[in-house]
């Protein structure tokens, strides 16, 4: 059965999850400042993505 929108936005937000655990476990690990820093940036890129995921996720749960 094919997927629906609502569908892969939820399969996207899966994605930006284990996303943002591998960045949280790449900032455990990281030894050089100007990595941990591009790492971080990352971080914070993933975590907005994820809140507007989230939200489109809400909204198409609704209709």
């Amino acid at each position: 059965m094919q997927k629906n929108a609502r569908g892969h936005v939820q399969d996207s937000c899966s994605a930006l999850e284990q996303a943002r655990s591998c960045l949280q476990n790449a900032l455990q690990t990281v030894e050089e400042a100007d990595n941990r820093q591009r790492i971080e940036q990352s971080l914070h890129s993933v975590e907005s993505a994820l809140q507007q995921c989230d939200s489109t996720a809400q909204i198409l749960s609704q209709k």
